[in-house]
């Protein structure tokens, strides 16, 4: 029996925490000890949702806060941040959650006004709430950032067709990820990204009713996301800059990986077509790779495994 990951005396964010996987790591968070700003979207007359689990947690015996406004908006994410020091005097961890999606805009159909609405709450809204966030989890000297991604980004098509604007807008999480580690690792701050797989509203939304909405409906409850996000939210965590894909109880790191290919200081259009199986390298029965392929090692800075690249 291991120690209790607890989270006494320490602040959270997490922006969408209304409702599922947001929801989940609010109240996982607030139960392992964690005082949590609950971040719901914006409403006429500035509350929502957010204080309905803000009630669940006070009813616990947890300490929470909500703030309502969407993180497309600048002043709510410094809203966001400002509470957290208002009501409990620190910030040492931000899970960026909030989202929407879309499935019916194609890629052959885009770019349109929906990939800038995409634009402004999956990637400008953790942009700014970091950049209110960031002063304080400098000083906490631990900090801890979590961006919600999605497997989305490596391609999905969805019954309306392959997708123009979900997942080119959370493909960017990658790299956000990897300056926002970068940019933390000298303060202690680390930031990771997660890929859900989880029956979220949003799932529900593109899929619900489908074999496959059934299916994640079955085995992928948000709950599980939390149980398996929470150790890279803890001080304790000791890395920076990776993906992990988790659901249903299962969690695995994520890499870009690079095969060795071939080097020709000569190298023609002709040479790449006769040594492509070499470019490609081996793959197995089931086209997952074989062997060829690696990463290069992690750096130590600050206690934190900081990957400098994942492919050469």
């Amino acid at each position: 029996m291991t120690d209790e990951l607890r989270f006494d005396g320490q602040a959270a964010v997490v922006t969408g925490a209304t409702k599922g996987i947001g929801r989940a790591i609010a109240l996982l968070l607030a139960e392992r000890g964690a005082m949590v700003v609950v971040n719901g979207n914006a409403r006429p007359g500035g509350k929502g949702p957010e204080e309905d689990v803000v009630a669940e947690i006070r009813g616990k015996g947890g300490t929470a806060v909500g703030v309502n406004g969407s993180v497309a908006e600048d002043a709510a994410c410094r809203a966001m941040a400002d509470a957290a020091i208002a009501n409990f005097g620190r910030l040492d961890i931000i899970v960026n959650n909030a989202g929407t999606t879309d499935t019916k805009l194609r890629i052959q159909d885009a770019p349109s006004p929906v990939i800038d609405e995409q634009f402004a709450i999956h990637v400008k809204g953790p942009q700014q709430l970091f950049r209110a966030a960031w002063p304080h989890l400098r000083d906490s000297g631990h900090g801890r950032v979590v961006n919600l991604g999605s497997a989305s980004s490596l391609g999905i098509e969805s019954m309306h067709g392959w997708g123009g604007s979900y997942a080119i807008v959370k493909s960017a999480l990658y790299g956000m990820t990897r300056q926002m580690a970068g940019a933390g690792a000298e303060h202690g701050i680390s930031a990771n990204l997660i890929m859900p797989y989880a029956y979220s509203t949003m799932v529900e939304t593109s899929f619900g009713g489908t074999d496959f909405g059934n299916w994640m409906e079955r085995h992928f409850d948000p709950s599980m996301i939390a149980v398996a996000a929470l150790y890279l939210m803890h001080r304790e965590c000791p890395v920076s800059g990776q993906f992990f894909s988790m659901g249903g109880g299962r969690m695995a790191r994520v890499v870009f990986a690079s095969r060795d290919g071939i080097f020709d200081p000569d190298l023609s259009p002709e040479t790449v077509r006769e040594r492509w199986d070499e470019i490609m390298g081996p793959e197995e029965a089931d086209q997952m790779l074989g062997d060829g392929y690696f990463e290069l090692p992690s750096q130590k800075r600050d206690g934190l495994a900081f990957s400098k690249v994942l492919d050469r």
